[in-house]
């Protein structure tokens, strides 16, 4: 442990005041209406919101928890993390498109066009519970977490200090600035936070001896299969085997962020059009499953070589930034990690603040209030919100452990969320019956069996839920055609689950499907062929570096054909104006 030098308060104090700066420029722009507030008045470019998605994702709570996935599994225990990649890919070709076309402000807003009558206006109710209190708050809760496993393991700096400040600035910039504050925030975050996990991979690899002695070292020390992409295959390894099994055959599109997850869904609909969508979704994918988390995984192996392999493996990255970084740059990457704390926190502060006022206080409670009581209100939630989860970080022990329990949680509703889009007997009960199942199974799991690997407790959650669900599908009423009918000449998703629909009217067989999946599937290849070729480099694999490499450059230019080739052949759009079916989505009570 050690105390950070006057240089490093200088780069701390320099850095707040220029996020706070940035977030209070845009005070008056997003004060003049609910939808400027949550979604920045559906005009902002591909490139920001990118950046925007990587930064909340770039949280200090991750490299952290990929610190213990390697410490425990060796690097193929990240596949943990890159399986999202496999969701967040589909999100990108597929949902983002369907997302930009639907108009909503939230996520849960899009259950009233889709469902129709008393049984989706209760699910939008709750939802807005769902995902704006439980899982925001909760999230926020390990963010927290993360904060004060680095400071105090990095300083002796007074905790309560930081927190009270960075969470009043995060506060005040969210609150005055709305969603605009927290993109335009998130862009200064995302670059220091970059900069900041590169430098320190840098020294950390630079103080184990250089690439070729890193790999060496761990080699020697921790055994070859540390280093391995993907565990041993043999039947003699039934529990990696089956974890990983898990992580690439299940879990990717058994939890909240199948279709995309709020604070994503958020950023597309911000979108000016859906290309920016998809171009927003692509680059967060790559930048953050393929180039931001290499960093991680150096100074993680860097930090066992040079720690060893302590109690709480979670306090291995803040123990190296302590032990390499000269001052000044201690405070770069310091200040790299409040950034990434702020810019998650602002995100998830805002994205449950829309659930609360659009779905549940401005839907249920107060109708036809005006924007500014709303945007009055939203900052209001904002702020409850942020006492939630402080309340909650106190209660929990270890940020990967929370990130494999949330998963779980609503891993079984998950299949539900993919599923709506794209069959038209899926009603409201469905989901929630798959959300209430998903929740009881997984905390009972936890509670009785807590000991189970994590592959049996995902799939025995993700079996039964899936059992209920389809057995309450069946047993209560479909849908209206009015209402699938508005929903899909709205949304286009060209499925062939729309065919007992009026094709020529509602557009139910369009092509969109199958060109998604085909540029889905191209890209997967072109995805990992570039993820593992950047961690061949870095292991001084080269002859595997070059192949791989290889490979993800020709699955890429057949990704960009395909992608060029289905917007020339695609119809053109004729969006369905949000006003034509407003009354349709708003008017049923409880």
């Amino acid at each position: 442990m050690r105390n950070l030098a006057l240089v490093d308060w200088v780069v701390v104090g320099l850095y707040l005041l220029l996020v706070m700066t940035a977030g209070v420029v845009l005070t008056r722009r997003a004060g003049r209406s609910v939808e400027d507030f949550f979604v920045g008045g559906r005009g902002m470019s591909w490139w920001l919101l990118g950046i925007s998605m990587a930064a909340t994702n770039f949280s200090i709570d991750t490299p952290i928890a990929i610190t213990r996935l390697v410490a425990d599994e060796g690097v193929a225990g990240v596949w943990f993390f890159w399986a999202s990649a496999i969701s967040a890919l589909l999100v990108t070709f597929l949902f983002s498109r369907l997302w930009q076309r639907s108009q909503v402000l939230t996520d849960a807003e899009l259950i009233e066009l889709r469902y129709g009558g008393s049984s989706a206006a209760a699910l939008r109710l709750i939802k807005g519970l769902y995902f704006g209190v439980l899982f925001n708050a909760f999230i926020m809760g390990w963010v927290f977490l993360a904060l004060i496993k680095v400071v105090s393991g990095l300083t002796d700096i007074s905790l309560p200090v930081l927190l009270v400040a960075t969470t009043a600035i995060v506060l005040a910039y969210s609150l005055a600035s709305g969603f605009y504050g927290v993109v335009m925030t998130d862009l200064v975050q995302y670059i220091v936070a970059l900069a900041g996990s590169i430098v320190l991979a840098a020294f950390a690899v630079t103080k184990v001896g250089g690439l070729g002695a890193l790999t060496a070292r761990i080699e020697s020390q921790l055994g070859a299969g540390t280093l391995a992409f993907v565990p041993d295959l043999s039947l003699d390894n039934v529990g990696p085997l089956s974890v990983f099994l898990t992580y690439v055959l299940v879990q990717w599109w058994a939890h909240k962020y199948s279709d995309g997850g709020g604070k994503h869904i958020q950023r597309m609909l911000a979108a000016r059009s859906e290309r920016d969508a998809f171009r927003a979704s692509l680059f967060f994918s790559v930048m953050n499953y393929a180039v931001q988390v290499w960093p991680w995984i150096l100074t993680a192996l860097a930090g066992l070589v040079l720690l060893g392999r302590p109690d709480d493996p979670e306090t291995i990255y803040a123990g190296v930034m302590a032990a390499v970084l000269p001052p000044g740059v201690l405070g770069l990457v310091f200040v790299g990690l409040v950034g990434a704390f702020m810019s998650t926190i602002d995100t998830h502060l805002n994205l449950g603040a829309s659930y609360m006022v659009n779905d549940i206080y401005r839907r249920f409670l107060v109708r036809g209030a005006s924007e500014r009581h709303y945007v009055l209100m939203s900052r209001v939630m904002m702020a409850a919100l942020l006492a939630i989860s402080v309340a909650i970080a106190l209660q929990m022990g270890s940020v990967a452990g929370a990130w494999k329990f949330l998963l779980t949680f609503a891993s079984g509703a998950g299949l539900t969320w993919v599923v709506r889009w794209f069959w038209w007997r899926v009603n409201a009960w469905t989901e929630i019956s798959a959300m209430v199942t998903s929740g009881v199974v997984a905390t009972w799991i936890e509670l009785v069996h807590g000991d189970w690997l994590y592959s049996a407790k995902l799939c025995t959650t993700v079996a039964v839920t899936t059992v209920v669900w389809l057995v309450v599908t069946f047993a209560t009423p479909a849908v209206d055609r009015l209402t699938l009918l508005e929903f899909v000449r709205r949304i286009r998703p060209g499925s062939p689950g729309w065919r007992h629909l009026d094709s020529g009217e509602a557009g139910a067989a369009s092509g969109f499907l199958g060109p998604a999946l085909l540029c889905w599937l191209a890209a997967l290849v072109a995805f990992f062929g570039l993820n593992f070729g950047l961690g061949s480099v870095l292991l001084q694999r080269h002859q595997q570096a070059v192949a791989l490499l290889s490979l993800a450059l020709i699955a890429g230019a057949a990704t960009a054909w395909l992608v060029w080739k289905s917007e020339r052949s695609s119809r053109p759009a004729n969006r369905i104006p949000a006003a034509e079916i407003a009354d349709s989505t708003h008017g049923v009570d409880l």
